[in-house]
C-alpha cells in the first residue's frame, strides 16, 4: 500500500490580477506561509519523491515541502493549463476560454491526457509515497479521471462544487492498495 499525495500550489502574488497561466510569478509572503504548514503537514509522513510542474510557483511549493531532504523532479505534463490569454487581465474568463478553438489553448480532455499519461508512467514507479505538486485544472481532470467522474467541459471546470476542486495549499491523497484506487478527501492544510 501506498499514498500519492496531489498537492495543489500555494498563494502566489499576482497583483494585477492577470491569468498567470504559466507565467513565472512567485508565491506571495501567504503563499510561503502556506507551504511552510504544508512542508510541516509533511513533515510527520516519509514521503521517497516529489513530482511537480515546472511552473514556479508549484516548485517553489515543493522546494519549501521538500526542506533540501526530498528529492524533487520536475514534469511538463504537470504544468498549469496552456492558454492564449496568459498574462491578459481578468474580467471574464469565460470568454477567454470560448475562444479555445480560434486563438489556441488546451482543452480539458487535452489536460486530462498528459494527466493520465504522467499517472500511468509512475504511479507504479515509486516503493514509498509521493507528492504530485500540480494546478487546479490538471490535478481536477486527474481526480475526475480516478473517480470516475466524466471529463468537464471548459464551462464545467468553473462550476464544480467545493470538495472536489482542489484549493490553493491544499492535499487529496489517493491510497493504491493492490491495484485499487481509494479517493481520500480534501485536506486543506492552509487552514490547519
Amino acid at each position: 500500500m501506498k499514498t500519492i499525495y496531489l498537492v495543489r500550489h500555494a498563494q502566489y502574488a499576482n497583483p494585477r490580477k492577470i491569468l498567470v497561466g504559466r507565467l513565472p510569478v512567485e508565491l506571495s509572503d501567504e503563499g510561503r506561509e502556506e507551504a511552510e504548514k504544508l512542508s510541516d503537514f509533511f513533515s510527520e509522513r516519509k514521503i521517497d519523491r516529489i513530482y511537480t510542474s515546472s511552473v514556479l510557483r508549484c516548485f517553489q511549493t515543493s522546494q519549501i515541502i521538500s526542506q533540501n531532504e526530498i528529492s524533487i523532479i520536475k514534469d511538463l505534463r504537470l504544468a498549469e493549463t496552456l492558454s492564449a490569454y496568459q498574462g491578459y487581465w481578468e474580467y471574464d474568463w469565460a470568454h477567454f476560454y470560448e475562444m479555445i478553438d480560434s486563438m489556441g489553448g488546451e482543452k480539458p480532455q487535452e489536460i486530462q491526457d498528459r494527466m493520465i499519461e504522467f499517472w500511468e508512467d509512475t504511479k507504479d514507479q515509486d516503493r514509498g509515497d509521493v507528492i504530485i505538486c500540480s494546478h487546479g485544472d490538471p490535478l481536477y481532470v486527474l481526480y475526475a479521471y480516478l473517480t470516475k467522474l466524466p471529463t468537464p467541459t471548459v464551462q464545467e471546470i468553473y462550476n464544480i462544487p467545493d470538495g472536489e476542486y482542489q484549493p490553493k495549499a491544499s492535499v487529496r491523497p489517493i491510497i493504491l492498495d493492490k491495484g485499487k484506487i481509494s479517493v481520500s478527501p480534501l485536506i486543506e492544510v492552509a487552514s490547519l
